[in-house]
């Protein structure tokens, strides 16, 4: 099949970037670092600050899903009595942990070092459990960050204090852990540079209001990591500033990602490792293309203009009740309604994640209640983040037509 989606092409740079972050990773006890674990939205600029390496459960479940390594993973945990249908991120990671402590033979590039300890942030009740599995397996220590639901506005600021203290206990955690007393001017210069690059990818996504759009969710979700484990360094900034200019100039000369853009898309829920380039494809033969979506618009510090350098864990604080609204249906029922006017979107795609059902709530509701206020309308694809058990092209290709054929309806 022709190739209908014109990449971004700022986007290439993440390979080699993600290649030297895990030989970084790779050598870090050669030079005497401490190596860390993390689950959910564990605060990196903490670990950044202490100098320790680090991999996130959930992005190596992306890596790993993204070159096909994940399924011995997979399979290993399942073979120690994980369920099939628990978070197919905490069965990769923790099928690694497995083989390496029996000694098994690992495939080079999903080869990590084991870590000194490992951390959560419990945005979903599995990363405390996640967490504490990988504690008992590996014999390490664990530190589990409370990030509690925020329902209500009353809510707001007692759970930002919560987590605040949090945070704090976590800092003594890491001191005993590395020897080491936590420098605050440091976190306060990290924190500025998160602050630079994240204003900077806020700047590319509202440039994507433009029609044609320049850049679509999947080019989004490549240029994730610089913003995700990369942040608060001088390579994301860059990268940042690469990738603004570029959109800048597709905007200026009306360069859409597409040819022949009729259909602008929302996109719910995480992305599906395996599939971004396939399914970019499938909707861009379609003339459909996603935009947004709380993936990418509802995390990695969005709202750039809230942090505050000056006051670190308060920012980080923010950021994680910030993060964790999409629990609440009340709260993402306006915010995606936001977004269909100001990116002038005509559709939402739901992926119903089969092993990550906590991010699903609401998804039929927010579907009726954008058809009740916009006359748009929606559809759920079956499927999971990394477990291509749970996929089908068939069924996911004639679901994304029908629903083309219903916004071409539509639009007649």
């Amino acid at each position: 099949m022709e190739k209908k989606v014109n990449r971004v092409r700022t986007t290439a740079l993440v390979k080699d970037m993600v290649t030297a972050y895990y030989d970084d990773l790779r050598k870090a006890r050669q030079t005497g670092r401490k190596v860390a674990w993390a689950c959910g939205v564990v605060p990196f600029e903490l670990l950044r600050v202490m100098d320790i390496a680090f991999e996130h459960g959930e992005s190596y479940g992306a890596y790993s899903a993204a070159r096909g390594g994940n399924i011995e993973l997979k399979q290993a945990a399942e073979a120690e009595g994980y369920s099939a249908d628990a978070c197919s991120y905490w069965r990769t990671l923790n099928g690694l942990a497995i083989l390496a402590r029996k000694g098994a033979a690992i495939r080079e590039d999903m080869a990590l070092p084991l870590p000194d300890f490992v951390v959560g942030a419990n945005h979903c009740q599995t990363v405390g459990l996640w967490t504490d599995s990988l504690s008992r397996l590996l014999n390490v220590p664990g530190f589990v960050i409370d990030v509690p639901m925020t329902y209500y506005e009353s809510e707001y600021e007692k759970n930002i204090a919560h987590l605040e203290a949090q945070l704090r206990a976590f800092i003594t955690f890491l001191e005993g852990i590395t020897g080491k007393q936590f420098d605050f001017d440091r976190l306060k210069e990290v924190m500025r540079l998160v602050k630079k690059a994240a204003a900077l990818r806020r700047e590319c996504l509202d440039l994507c209001k433009s029609i044609p759009t320049p850049m679509s969710y999947f080019d989004c979700l490549i240029g994730l990591r610089p913003m995700h484990s990369m942040r608060g360094t001088s390579i994301s900034v860059d990268y940042y500033e690469k990738l603004k200019a570029e959109i800048e100039d597709r905007v200026a000369r009306k360069i859409g990602v597409i040819p022949n853009e009729q259909y602008r898309l929302y996109w719910d829920n995480l992305p599906i490792w395996f599939k971004v380039g396939a399914i970019s494809e499938k909707l861009a033969a379609l003339n459909a293309v996603p935009i947004v979506s709380t993936y990418t618009h509802g995390a990695f510090y969005y709202e750039a203009d809230k942090i505050d350098p000056e006051r670190p864990l308060r920012s980080i604080a923010e950021e994680l009740v910030f993060i964790c609204r999409d629990m609440n249906a009340r709260f993402k029922v306006e915010r995606i309604a936001r977004w269909v006017e100001e990116y002038s979107l005509d559709g939402l795609i739901m992926h119903s994640a089969r092993t990550c059902r906590p991010v699903d709530i609401g998804q039929y509701d927010i579907i009726d209640e954008m058809r009740r206020r916009y006359g748009i309308p929606g559809v759920v694809i079956e499927a999971d983040p990394t477990d291509p058990l749970y996929y089908s092209d068939t069924d996911v290709d004639q679901r994304l037509e029908s629903f083309v054929e219903i916004m071409r309806s539509r639009k007649q």
